[in-house]
């Protein structure tokens, strides 16, 4: 009988230990990422996001637009858009020593950060609207507006490079 018990203490603990490293791991809080990584994944987004705006823009200028360009251009642009503000924690900006130009009123000025943001993520819905309507004077002219909402963010927001 006490032998049988001993299985049971036995099977029970290594359950335990195999299923509580799992657990552990689950509930375990979230890495955080090194600034400098945050600050290149930034970059990397703002290209993106400037490659589609691109290729959309030079479609939208064609008499016979390639909507299928336009279209997914017009997706990745509302998803990066969408995700903006989370580009930024507390400490990527130029109090971390990094190569960046995202100036210090991003942190300084959260709500009109977040309201640039938000202006930004309205024109690019408007955009998708009317890319899907496939408007090409339309979608052109909502595209135009895209573009002063970057340009009024960065004016506020973006120091400018030292080569220009």
């Amino acid at each position: 009988m006490q032998r049988q018990s001993l299985g049971r203490v036995g099977i029970g603990l290594t359950f335990l230990l195999s299923v509580a490293p799992s657990a552990v791991c689950v509930s375990a809080p979230a890495v955080k990422l090194p600034m400098a990584q945050i600050v290149r994944a930034r970059r990397a987004h703002f290209k993106e996001l400037g490659r589609a705006m691109k290729a959309l823009a030079d479609q939208l200028r064609e008499s016979h637009p390639d909507w299928s360009i336009v279209v997914r251009d017009s997706n990745r642009m509302t998803r990066l858009a969408g995700d903006l503000p989370g580009w930024f924690p507390v400490g990527s900006g130029p109090e971390s020593g990094l190569t960046t130009r995202a100036r210090a009123s991003i942190w300084a000025e959260p709500t009109g950060f977040t309201h640039a943001s938000q202006v930004l993520a309205a024109r690019v819905r408007d955009l998708a609207s009317a890319v899907s309507s496939r408007d090409r004077p339309l979608a052109h002219a909502r595209a135009v507006a895209v573009g002063r909402a970057c340009g009024s963010c960065h004016r506020q927001f973006r120091a400018h490079s030292s080569w220009w």
